[in-house]
């Protein structure tokens, strides 16, 4: 066991790719340990040998069909209509343009980087810091995995077999709580630092700003509503997707050409490509935690501690808030999930429930230094210092860990929607 993980540490340290270093551990135990290598083709071929893994590359595409065919900036123009003339109102049209944009691409870097690279420069314009302009655009971007379609929630439900239809309408009221909550934030610093809402705008502006977004909007209606009226799976929606985004993106925006799809298409396969070799190796690696029983032996070790539920869920939302500091959220899902699925029986824990409680920890890390890819994002788009992004944070943080622990603690925040739609 110790030979797994501290080779699995020291290839990281050395600066070798999170897959690579997640495969040669696996590698390193497999012949220290004098098992048959051919394993670990086996291995590799069978965690990638699933039908909802079609919907990786497929909404992978489809966002980046989204973030290059307008849909981003008429987002905005209808926030801004709506909440604009709030106070701090541009700062809250960020958040709420990255809630719409979080149901079109699936990724919390993708949300980060679209609206961002829309609402950092406008933000900037009408006297908001730089720094926390980056801020309320990494803030808002956590949304991109919480909130359906989402590629977190495609690698749980493979890794777990959880009904991915479930957990896509379970990530929606948590998703909306985590926008107001933002929101709320946003609107206390623009009382506290002076950001002044933009005019009122006309019912006639409003209307034009609607009706522009309507295209936009269609993607999550198309893609939620098939899923929920059972007129497609959620593979399928991704395809459905994709198909809807370029059609819009081409012929109604008008804002790419068809030449333009082989760069969107080759960008959608490399970045699938990656996650897909995460994944293979992964679930070499999984399996040897398995055969070695690491998972059941984590799990009596918290157990000696408390067997109090209360505490364990405490101290597995502060171990995977700790982890999502130092990794990126999808290779340490495929890595963390099997470790955690004892406690889910163990503790009479609904999987779809679970499942969210530990997407939305995860999520969270990409806030938090020293690794968070949406800190990274947000400073990069606003061309200002990561360290001046992290001192800004720390509301966003508390107020999305206090999310954490309603969602952890009121499973019917996260169940209920399903649950009303099952019935």
């Amino acid at each position: 066991m110790a030979l797994l993980f501290l080779t699995l540490l020291g290839f990281m340290m050395f600066g070798v790719p999170i897959a690579a270093s997640i495969g040669l551990s696996s590698l390193v135990y497999i012949l220290a340990h004098d098992i048959n290598i051919i394993i670990l083709v086996q291995r590799m071929f069978t965690g990638i040998d699933s039908i909802v893994l079609v919907a990786i590359p497929c909404f992978i595409v489809a966002g980046a069909v989204m973030e290059v065919g307008g849909l981003a900036s008429r987002l905005m123009k209808m926030a801004d209509s709506f909440l604009g003339f709030i106070t701090g109102g541009l700062s809250i049209v960020t958040i709420t343009t990255c809630m719409f944009f979080a149901a079109i691409s699936g990724s919390n870097v993708a949300t980060t980087a679209a609206v961002g690279g829309i609402m950092v420069p406008e933000m900037k314009k009408r006297g908001y810091d730089p720094a926390y302009s980056a801020t309320i655009a990494a803030a808002g971007g956590v949304m991109g995995v919480i909130i359906p379609p989402s590629l977190s929630m495609v690698l749980y439900s493979s890794i777990t077999g959880t009904s991915l239809s479930q957990l896509f309408m379970a990530g929606i009221p948590v998703g909306v709580l985590m926008a107001i909550g933002m929101s709320a934030v946003c609107y206390i610093n623009a009382k506290r630092y002076g950001y002044a809402g933009s005019p009122r705008k006309s019912g006639r502006e409003m209307l034009k700003a609607t009706a522009e977004a309507l295209w936009a909007l269609g993607t999550p209606v198309i893609m939620i509503g098939g899923i929920m009226g059972g007129f497609f799976t959620p593979t399928e929606a991704a395809v459905v997707a994709v198909i809807y985004g370029v059609i819009v993106s081409i012929f109604v925006y008008k804002e790419i050409k068809i030449k333009d799809l082989y760069e969107i298409f080759l960008k959608g396969a490399v970045t699938s490509a990656k996650i897909m070799f995460i994944m293979a190796n992964a679930a070499v690696f999984g399996w040897l935690m398995a055969s070695e029983q690491i998972p059941l032996k984590i799990f009596t070790a918290m157990n000696t501690v408390s067997d109090n539920p209360i505490i364990l869920l405490l101290m597995i939302n502060g171990i995977l808030l700790i982890a999502g500091c130092f990794m990126e959220t999808g290779a340490l899902l495929i890595i963390i999930t099997p470790i955690l699925i004892p406690f889910v029986a163990a503790l009479n824990l609904n999987p779809v429930h679970f499942g969210l409680m530990v997407i939305l920890n995860l999520s969270i890390g990409n806030l938090t230094p020293p690794l968070g890819v949406c800190l990274y994002t947000g400073a990069m788009v606003a061309k200002c210092r990561v360290e001046d992004v992290s001192k800004r944070v720390v509301p966003f943080l508390i107020v999305l860990i206090g999310i954490l622990l309603l969602v952890t603690y009121i499973p019917e925040i996260t169940l209920f929607l399903p649950q009303f739609l099952a019935n």
